[in-house]
């Protein structure tokens, strides 16, 4: 099962934000990358999770294991997501944001490569295009 793309609606998008109720992982996940470039698992593994990797994490959640009627996505001011039941109280922190050690460091500057790289990518093809025009 695909992830519905009118989750990614503006319309959409600003009512999870006003609440700040994401019935979505994907919609945290994009509110919280916002706010930080790498987390860990708060499950007692402390896995590290990249933007990439929690994007992907969010994909699958979301084509896989629908929430049930009342329960949410939050996001904390820092960038921590957590599954909601219903009561705030009772939230289920799954990550938070990691704090500033030398994996962390390493996972930021992969991922400014990595927007480096992709900017590039753009570039080119905007000049490609731009002189087929």
């Amino acid at each position: 099962m695909e992830v519905n793309m009118e989750i990614f609606s503006e319309e959409r998008m600003a009512a999870a934000i006003d609440s700040g109720q994401y019935p979505y992982m994907m919609q945290a996940v994009i509110v919280a990358v916002n706010l930080c470039k790498a987390w860990r698992a708060d499950d007692g593994t402390g896995e590290p999770y990249s933007v990439q990797q929690l994007a992907e994490y969010a994909r699958l959640c979301d084509s896989h294991a629908p929430l049930v009627e009342g329960q949410y996505y939050m996001v904390t001011r820092e960038g921590a997501i957590g599954l909601c039941p219903g009561q705030e109280w009772e939230t289920e922190w799954l990550f938070v944001p990691m704090e500033p050690c030398p994996l962390r460091d390493e996972m930021l500057r992969q991922l400014d490569q990595q927007i480096a790289a992709l900017n590039a990518e753009y570039q080119s093809l905007s000049a490609q295009m731009d002189s087929n025009a």
